[in-house]
């Protein structure tokens, strides 16, 4: 029998969809493909188990097929899609099987980008994607007593912890100036990049890798004609959306370099949006909520807002899904890095002249032990806040969410900083960093000053 909805991947959008969806339409036949045998895990948990962290890749399985089956779901697992057609309403599965469908999701996710240099098919040579990367890369750091990773991301620094606790000698090279450049600004970044020294990791940026060297197995690493020794490398150059098979359908992709969708998470085929075709997760392209841009943002807190949207149009409910802001943290050992909205170099490419204020403060009231500081950048435009950035070791995942809801409501720092907060010694001084960060980048936005 024909499903009515086929999801093609079944990541935090997809499965997340399908599950909103048989809870409250149980009649609805709902099938799922996925390339990964194993899906219904938590991949940003990986770092943390290969740190020890959690105590075993296991852990990080959220939902067992039992559950499917619980719910109405066919999930097949281990299967790729080879194509698509949009006018049959099919689609074909490796092997040659074609399924009809009567509504499409496509939820194909991201794939780690992997930088053309010579050398990335050695053994010893990791990525982190999925499970089976995170056991892989397990084995390899037994034993291993040096790793580059390649990439200044959140997956490569969060990673980086897991290497250096075990005394393994770990390089991080980022190409662009200073690590996180997508999320930090160089002032914040040097923040990052001293506890990671600290640590006891070696930070090369500013520099690409030439190679990975070695004779059959990774041996060493060349970064602008330096060799670094590694048994082990990391890639972890960022991600790119998953867009191949939507590509070869015929649908349109966008500026950003993922699936173009409307509102309604619609796809398009020559600019025209079709009805009963979807998109949605890592692979699609969203509006930025300051720009009007269109943007990719591989976050899976993202993902998952955007499966509860998406349920409700497959369901034929009309609940269009607005801009976005990309609010992330990292976790980089003992140390957070949140942010949200626009670096300045982001406000600059937007044709936005930055104003900024940067602060340090405690994290808890001064005479409270166990306090630490608390690293913020606020960033306005001359009249609203459009950018944050914050780093310490406790209080930062609240703050970047009350701050993603000032940018979103188009807040002028005067009101941040008029806005009411709690206050108790072991969670905050009395004047929350917040508010004195925004009160300094007010005064600067009425000085005009940059």
């Amino acid at each position: 029998m024909r499903p009515d909805i086929v999801f093609i991947g079944a990541g935090g959008a997809g499965l997340t969809a399908a599950f909103i969806i048989a809870r409250k339409r149980p009649e609805t036949r709902i099938t799922l493909f996925s390339r990964d045998p194993v899906v219904a895990y938590s991949q940003c948990g990986m770092p943390f188990v290969l740190d020890n962290k959690i105590e075993s890749f296991d852990r990080l399985i959220l939902y067992t097929p039992e559950v499917f089956k619980d719910l109405g779901l066919d999930v097949r697992t281990g299967i790729a899609v080879t194509g698509v057609d949009l006018d049959a309403r099919a689609i074909t599965l490796e092997g040659g099987e074609t399924v009809e469908y009567g509504k499409l999701v496509f939820s194909t996710g991201s794939t780690p980008f992997i930088p053309p240099v010579p050398g990335v098919g050695l053994r010893g040579v990791h990525r982190l994607l999925t499970l089976e990367d995170g056991r892989s890369l397990a084995r390899s750091i037994e034993g291993a007593k040096s790793a580059v990773i390649i990439g200044g991301g959140p997956i490569g620094l969060e990673t980086a912890p897991a290497f250096l606790d075990r005394g393994i000698e770990a390089t991080i090279v980022e190409r662009m100036p200073h690590l996180m450049p997508s999320a930090l600004d160089p002032d914040m970044a040097v923040f990052l990049e001293d506890y990671l020294k600290e640590l006891g990791a070696t930070i090369i940026t500013g520099k690409g890798v030439e190679s990975i060297n070695g004779a059959g197995k990774v041996e060493s690493v060349t970064v602008g004609g330096e060799t670094i020794k590694a048994d082990l490398v990391l890639m972890a150059a960022g991600v790119k959306p998953n867009v191949e098979l939507a590509k070869k359908a015929g649908i349109d992709i966008g500026p950003a370099g993922g699936i173009d969708v409307d509102e309604r998470f619609r796809v398009k085929k020559n600019g025209k949006a079709l009805d009963d075709v979807y998109a949605a997760g890592d692979c699609i392209e969203e509006v930025n909520a300051i720009t009007g841009r269109k943007v990719v943002c591989a976050i899976g807190t993202v993902a998952n807002r955007q499966a509860r949207f998406l349920a409700e149009q497959l369901m034929g409910n009309d609940v269009p899904y607005g801009p976005v802001l990309c609010p992330a943290i990292t976790v980089v050992g003992d140390l957070h890095v949140g942010s949200v909205g626009l670096t300045t170099r982001a406000c600059e490419a937007a044709g936005i002249k930055p104003v900024s204020f940067k602060a340090r403060s405690n994290t808890r009231a001064r005479y409270y032990p166990g306090g630490s500081q608390l690293n913020i950048k606020l960033i306005a435009d001359g009249e609203r806040i459009v950018g944050a950035q914050l780093i310490g070791k406790e209080g930062v995942h609240g703050r970047v969410n009350q701050l993603t809801l000032a940018i979103h409501k188009k807040m002028a720092p005067s009101e941040l900083a008029d806005m009411e907060t709690c206050y108790a010694p072991p969670v905050s001084p009395m004047i929350d960093p917040i508010t004195y960060a925004a009160e300094m980048l007010a005064l600067r936005c009425k000085k005009g000053k940059r």
